[in-house]
């Protein structure tokens, strides 16, 4: 009687079990895709066909790289997703698939160390180049110290150079090949990221289905790169930007008419916690932390008649016309140019280059897919890059066009005196500076000139501004500024002079910083 009991409740298991309904496979439409710097963000779209009650539905077709943790899934109609995930989704990739994983995960251990090797010969460099100097005592034998410390100096760091050469290349084999093994990896076993669905209707019927997700993406890749030139006319007056996005279809899916969106940003490295308000503490001696300065000196920027202003660019653009790309394939195409409208201003800084340079303002570039730099063309011909700073004043941006040599400038020291001051124990000095600015340009321009007069970082040398010839005198930094506007072919010239007192038993020296002129701003 038991054993018929058990018999009949084993046949009813088996039953129900082979009634169990089969997954309703659907693979959705790849529709949309939102390029991001480092991630891409794709939209699939599809309908699925559900009997009245619970169903499973395996979705297929998706990105190797998705990420369910940040997947999005969404029914039309009355269908309501139950649960995503389960033992059906867990399906052991192919030996094609498994075999490009395993030499995947091979190249990935390779590339970081190599990566460790490369950061050892560095650091190794840096204590090389740090210790060129001869350790206390060795005065007496220095001679035959220095010989052999540049011996051993000059033999290591060809050793490490050439390492450095030999590695590099191979970390370059490894992320490519690496590429090509995950695009292997992707297009081997698409049931690998298949995606199971728990999924219940009330009543039979086909509704929509959306799946929205990012791609993981290793750091050392990039989807797109926007790219600008800009090309300003002679005068400097009329500008136009033209704009590029370089592609890459990392996603591991063929793009067919997708409708593209470009964002001009990196994904996931905005911290978006909440700041907290530190106490605003003041102390006698501020060496030890890293602070805002002497309360009596403090500063902001901005001025009531012009503040400074936070412009934010717009960082996303929709391309007018679908896309297609297939996979791991690469192409540029063109962004909307768009002409603006520039104010030049001229630059000259005597003491450091006697060039000047010509920057222009220009407004109305929000909206701009701006990258971290451009290539600049003036007069129909390339004069260099040029960094872009989308940290505006007054909405305006700064773009430098490289130097103008039809505006001449010079500096000569017109006056060094030297001498006792007064019935006291200090020596005063005079200097007197000229500077002569000529235009060359058959229209009247403006130009900045830049100078300085030292300040004093000790209390016994003291420093007076005897004349500035009208220049604007920053009393913090000793920055001189003239705004000059000269007629077509007409030179003027500006005067400055200062004094210095100091102990006579004391030698005074200058603080000579080494200066490189890249791309100058007015302020």
């Amino acid at each position: 009687m038991r054993i018929r009991v058990l018999v009949s409740c084993l046949t009813l298991s088996i039953g129900a079990y082979a009634q169990t309904p089969a997954p309703i496979v659907v693979s959705p439409e790849l529709k949309a895709v939102t390029l991001y710097l480092n991630r891409a963000e794709l939209t699939q779209q599809g309908t699925v066909a559900l009997p009245a009650g619970t169903s499973t539905v395996r979705v297929r077709g998706l990105s190797n790289w998705a990420n369910q943790e940040n997947m999005e899934i969404r029914f039309g109609g009355e269908a309501e997703l139950m649960a995503v995930g389960g033992e059906a989704a867990d399906l052991p990739p192919g030996p094609i698939n498994r075999a490009a994983q395993d030499s995947l995960t091979r190249a990935a251990e390779e590339l970081e160390r190599v990566k460790a090797e490369l950061k050892a010969l560095e650091e190794e460099r840096t204590m090389w180049l740090s210790n060129r100097t001869l350790p206390t005592g060795t005065q007496a034998s220095w001679s035959a110290e220095l010989q052999k410390g540049a011996t051993l100096l000059r033999t290591r760091l060809v050793a490490i150079q050439l390492e450095t050469n030999k590695l590099t290349a191979q970390q370059t084999n490894l992320v490519n090949q690496m590429a090509l093994l995950g695009n292997r990896v992707g297009q081997a076993a698409k049931t690998s990221n298949d995606v199971v669905l728990t999924v219940r209707a009330a009543r039979a019927g086909t509704v929509p289905l959306t799946v929205r997700y990012f791609t993981e993406n290793p750091e050392r890749y990039r989807y797109w790169t926007p790219v600008l030139d800009i090309r300003a006319d002679d005068a400097a007056r009329k500008l136009n930007f033209v704009m590029r996005a370089q592609l890459h279809n990392r996603s591991f899916l063929d793009w067919q008419r997708v409708k593209l969106t470009l964002v001009n940003q990196t994904l996931g490295e905005e911290d978006v916690s909440r700041p907290e308000l530190a106490p605003w503490e003041l102390d006698f001696d501020g060496n030890d932390n890293v602070g805002e300065g002497r309360v009596d000196e403090f500063r902001v920027k901005g001025t009531a008649t012009g503040r400074a202003a936070e412009v934010v660019q717009s960082t996303r653009y929709v391309v007018a016309e679908p896309l297609t790309l297939a996979s791991n394939r690469r192409r540029t195409i063109e962004l909307p140019s768009l002409p603006l409208q520039g104010t030049p201003e001229f630059l000259a800084l005597p003491k450091l280059s006697d060039k000047v340079f010509l920057q222009t303002k220009v407004t109305g570039w929000e909206g701009l897919q701006l990258p971290e730099e451009a290539k600049v063309y003036h007069r129909g011909a390339y004069v260099g890059d040029t960094k872009l700073e989308t940290r505006a004043y007054n909405d305006s941006l700064e773009v430098s066009l490289g130097f103008d040599d039809r505006i001449i400038v010079n500096r000569a020291k017109v006056e060094d005196l030297s001498g006792k001051a007064g019935l006291s124990n200090n020596r005063r000095v005079r200097l007197t500076y000229e500077l002569n600015v000529r235009n060359l340009h058959p229209e009247a321009v403006r130009v900045r000139v830049l100078d300085q007069v030292p300040i004093s970082e000790e209390k016994e040398i003291q420093v007076k501004v005897l004349d500035t010839s009208g220049a604007q005198l920053d009393a913090q930094t000793g920055k001189l500024t003239w705004i000059v506007p000269l007629a077509a072919n007409t030179n003027k010239k500006l005067r400055f002079s200062f004094e210095v007192e100091y102990p006579q038993d004391k030698p005074v020296e200058i603080i000579n910083h080494r200066v490189r002129i890249s791309s100058p701003k007015f302020r």
